[in-house]
């Protein structure tokens, strides 16, 4: 096909803008893939510290993972608290309780098959996992307070929301799943 010199400028341009366009796109995508993984990284370090803080005991720190208007759903104590600050002191009284009845008691926890799915444009993101936790009572501890502390397996799911640069909690549902650790 023979084109005449006077428009080859202007398929050269074409073809170039064509190209750019291309490159654009394929970049656009690549960000957002980028973007995405750099999300999920720091969700997994957020549902990292979750764990981290809830078997030291520390709920003062836990807090700071969360939105202050954060909505707590659980099937115990009080079943839903929509104030965080207060959910957050009485979550730590409850915990500072635990470790003065019984000094010495450890936990570790393992969260297992989390899933996480973005929505809003990538500015929420649900995660859902098991969370499994062992609870070790000192020598000397009675049955009673084993009893009463025994840890289990756990459902939760978190809502995050991106605000600024942080992804912070905003929504937190647990489910006991019945399955008790026995009292070690």
């Amino acid at each position: 096909m023979k084109v005449a010199k006077q428009y080859l400028p202007y398929i050269l341009l074409a073809a170039s803008l064509t190209t750019l366009a291309i490159i654009r796109v394929a970049h656009g995508s690549v960000s957002a893939a980028v973007q995405r993984q750099a999300d999920l990284e720091a969700i997994g370090r957020v549902l990292e510290q979750y764990r981290a803080t809830e078997d030291a005991g520390d709920m003062n720190a836990q807090g700071k993972l969360m939105a202050p208007d954060r909505v707590w759903v659980s099937q115990f104590a009080a079943g839903r608290r929509t104030d965080n600050i207060e959910n957050m002191r009485i979550q730590q009284a409850q915990t500072d309780r635990r470790k003065k009845a019984i000094p010495g008691l450890q936990q570790f926890s393992e969260d297992r098959e989390k899933l996480i799915k973005f929505y809003g444009d990538g500015k929420v993101a649900v995660a859902s996992f098991y969370r499994y936790s062992t609870r070790l009572f000192p020598p000397g501890t009675s049955a009673e307070l084993m009893q009463e502390y025994v840890a289990g397996k756990e459902l939760i799911s978190l809502v995050l929301e991106k605000r600024g640069n942080d992804w912070l909690i905003v929504h937190t549902h647990v489910s006991d799943i019945g399955l008790k650790e026995s009292a070690t």
